[in-house]
């Protein structure tokens, strides 16, 4: 069936699958400890590195986006979905799961344990650190990589694969299997640490709503199961019918509960802290991203945060790149840097400043705060037990971590599918289906052998595998930057 289909690309990434379980069956243990170590080192190496990377990419998407190449039109067709849709999709795949975990835990750790010394608030600066990890950096890594692969699908009539963007007659050689299998490895590690630590959430926060205690393996599996035969249902529908339908319904169910929390406390405080605390992002985003200046921070917590998410976000880079290039057809590339740097941005920050300033308040004191917001499973549980309504919206928080999780599933079996299928748009529905099953398999997997101890692992096979990616990566952004500035291209598409 799958016979003409099976690439080299595809049969690597088998055989990684393969020893990755093997090595875990065996010793767990050893595995994970091993991997930690290779995951400190890396990062502690190479972390300034990924700084500076992160810089680069946003200042080189907003030369672009306002350069006079912004009006370029990816594609000759008119969009394909509504910008509501369109951002909804954006957000959905590509931090909505992550930001329930991380909605109230993140701003209160800042606020406990601040990561320098600050003239202004402990609480802007706990709210200016949280936008930056989740701002304009992460979205930069997903926009840069969405828009070469956009660039390939649209202006160059190419397809999906990371390998796209060289030209025809090195399509065939050897080399070009390793930055296939690359991009696959890690999107496959990265969805499976999703399933992971959305199913905790789940089940953290199950046993938390109905006093419940101890975590049944089993009960993980049915979880596991159950979201990840709906993402593989949602993908099979395709983008149109299915991912695109739930994630509507995923934004209208955020936007209801940010508005409960706004109007839980004070708007005004928030409004404020919301302003005051994007000003200072702003003014301090070039010292931040550097890590120079007076507010310069430990290795400590580089390595523990800013390394680890840039890592993170880069390893993320190719799924969520490669979905948000297949629902972007017909947007200029002005509207596509735009939309994928600011909105989701300028969101995320708005969601922060509600749920971490009410956190605040609540807490009042730091030198007075019990730890009840410690634990990013069941965080924004305790959160909302402080509140009036708190089964309605404990309720809808656990239906939007159910929801957020399958989007961010279902969107990387999609992207899959167009790998396996030879980097096509609208890749067959067996592929889809194989890899639905695939992916519950080898998280079921996880699960089943190591539990806490082979997530950990998978997670940092995901931040080791973000190093290769992200050198080559860097051979896209300039290889493409040549492309976008080659007289071919301008007689073409001026």
């Amino acid at each position: 069936m799958f016979k003409r289909s099976v690439s080299p690309t595809i049969l690597v990434t088998g055989v990684f699958c393969l020893l990755f379980l093997g090595f875990a069956f065996s010793v767990p243990l050893l595995f994970k400890q091993i991997l930690s170590d290779w995951t400190s080192n890396t990062l502690s190496i190479f972390g300034d590195y990924y700084l500076y990377l992160g810089f680069g990419i946003v200042v080189v998407m907003l030369a672009i986006a306002f350069s006079p190449k912004g009006k370029i039109k990816l594609g000759k067709v008119k969009p394909e979905f509504t910008w509501f849709s369109w951002i909804a999709m954006l957000y959905s795949t590509g931090m909505g799961a992550g930001l329930m975990l991380r909605a109230v835990q993140e701003p209160v750790y800042y606020l406990i344990h601040p990561p320098n010394e600050v003239e202004y608030s402990d609480r802007v600066y706990a709210l200016q650190y949280s936008y930056f990890h989740w701002g304009f950096t992460p979205w930069a890594f997903y926009g840069m990589f969405g828009l070469i692969i956009s660039y390939n699908l649209y202006l160059n009539n190419r397809t999906i694969l990371s390998s796209a963007i060289l030209e025809p007659h090195f399509q065939k050689k050897r080399f070009i299997t390793p930055i296939d299998t690359i991009t696959i490895i890690s999107t496959l590690l990265g969805v499976v640490a999703a399933v992971g630590l959305g199913s905790r959430q789940l089940l953290d926060g199950f046993s938390y709503l109905f006093n419940t205690t101890g975590l049944d393996p089993v009960n993980t599996l049915y979880i596991v199961v159950l979201v990840s035969g709906l993402a593989t249902f949602s993908a099979y529908q395709g983008v149109t019918r299915g991912i695109r339908i739930l994630s509507n319904f995923n934004i209208s169910l955020a936007i209801f509960l940010l508005l409960f929390v706004c109007f839980q406390g004070n708007v005004s405080t928030i409004s404020t802290a919301y302003i005051v605390s994007f000003w200072q992002y702003l003014k301090e985003f070039i010292p931040m991203s550097l890590n120079i200046g007076d507010h310069q921070v430990s290795k400590t917590f580089l390595t523990d945060w800013t390394y680890f998410y840039w890592a993170f976000w880069l390893a993320w880079a190719p799924f969520t790149g490669v979905f948000i290039a297949r629902i972007s057809k017909g947007r200029t590339i002005r509207q596509f840097i735009l939309a994928t740097l600011i909105i989701p941005s300028v969101g995320t920050f708005f969601w922060f400043s509600a749920f971490g300033t009410n956190a605040f308040e609540l807490i009042g004191d730091a030198s007075t705060y019990q730890g009840q917001f410690d634990s990013i499973y069941s965080a924004i549980f305790v959160f909302f037990n402080y509140f009036p309504l708190s089964e309605i919206t404990n309720t809808v928080a656990y239906i939007l971590i159910f929801t957020f999780l399958i989007t961010s599933i279902d969107s990387a079996i999609f992207v899959l599918g167009m790998f396996s299928d030879g980097g096509k748009e609208e890749p067959r529905k067996k592929f889809r289906l194989v890899w639905g099953i695939t992916l519950t398999l080898f998280t079921i997997a996880v699960v089943l052998v190591g539990k806490e101890e082979l997530l950990a692992s998978v997670s940092q096979m995901l931040i080791l595998f973000a190093l290769p990616f992200s050198f080559l990566f860097l051979g896209m952004i300039v290889y493409f930057l040549f492309k976008l500035n080659s007289k071919v291209f301008k007689n073409e598409y001026r």
